[in-house]
């Protein structure tokens, strides 16, 4: 069974059983008596009827069923635990400790199947601070790319008004910056923040 939690994974699924039949977007289209463009737009992941998407569903011979969004477990880590974790260590002035608690929440992330991920990506508390509010929503928005889910809404932010390079260590170097700049992913630059995001990457 295919878990399918976002309207392009769905497109992704369509289009794979479509071509297993041979089958062209127009001819498809044909069969199910919709517009060629339908056909194109919920291949997308773009919005498409309800009614059309189960004629396509049907014609390709594909299921759909609905479960619970919610894990028969409590999560160790949320995106709001998370928020909450960080802004507790920053009031105790240990930004160190506020990163190591971003870093441990986004591995445990990395480790979690679709259903708890959805639960864990539910918006969070603020940090009390607009530069690790922002650093928190583009870690997640980075973690999604990395697992080919939608991003939720509360990751998509504008950019600080400053660059900032997000280390806890108390100065760095101009090497270092450089070197932070390199290895900072797009989701981070698209913020303004120079990220080493290599402690991010899914195992």
């Amino acid at each position: 069974m295919i878990r399918i939690r976002d309207p392009r994974r769905l497109g992704q699924v369509v289009k794979q059983a479509r071509t297993e039949k041979h089958l062209t977007q127009a001819e498809l289209a044909e069969r199910v008596g919709l517009s060629r463009s339908t056909i194109v737009d919920l291949e997308h992941g773009r919005n498409t009827t309800l009614q059309a998407t189960l004629k396509v569903l049907s014609c390709l011979a594909l299921d759909l069923s609905v479960s619970s969004a919610q894990p028969s477990f409590e999560l160790q880590w949320t995106a709001d635990t998370t928020a909450r974790a960080i802004r507790r260590e920053l009031r105790a002035g240990d930004r160190d400790f506020a990163m190591r608690s971003l870093i441990q929440a986004a591995t445990y992330f990395d480790r979690l199947d679709d259903k708890a991920r959805s639960v864990f990506l539910n918006a969070p508390s603020s940090t009390g601070s607009k530069r690790w509010d922002a650093l928190l929503a583009r870690t997640f928005a980075y973690k999604c790319r990395q697992h080919d889910i939608e991003e939720p809404q509360w990751t998509q932010i504008d950019p600080l008004t400053r660059t900032w390079f997000a280390t806890s260590r108390p100065s760095i170097s101009s090497a270092w910056k450089r070197r932070m700049a390199q290895h900072t992913p797009d989701e981070f630059l698209e913020a303004n923040i120079r990220f080493d995001a290599r402690d991010l990457i899914a195992a």
